[in-house]
């Protein structure tokens, strides 16, 4: 009986590693990055910008209606720019969340 556990807690680590591999992961991102050409990249930046924009103006519309206070839609707002900002690094692909699928590429 104490095999067959050891056996299941060695089968199950080994799972773990195969379906966790960060390597993998981070391949799957790499493979991604590359996808939208420099055309693409300005569009989706520019409409991006746009969004980011209109998403402050939301904000101060709330402040304006007491909904936040200052001090929360600048938080709001830094956190807003800071991702605007790691979308720009990243060329303007989303990368996908840490416990989904990875993004993969149109073939």
């Amino acid at each position: 009986m104490k095999w067959i556990k050891a056996g299941a807690v060695v089968i199950a680590l080994c799972c773990g590693l195969i379906v966790c591999n960060p390597a993998a992961s981070f391949a799957a991102d790499k493979a991604v990055a590359d996808v939208l050409t420099a055309e693409q990249k300005q569009e989706i930046a520019s409409l991006q910008k746009e969004a980011l924009e209109q998403e402050k103006e939301i904000i101060q519309k709330y402040v304006e209606f007491g909904v936040f206070s200052e001090k929360k839609a600048d938080q709001i707002i830094k956190h807003l720019d800071d991702r605007f900002a790691q979308l720009e690094k990243d060329g303007f692909v989303p990368k996908p969340h840490p416990h989904g699928r990875p993004l993969q590429p149109n073939k």
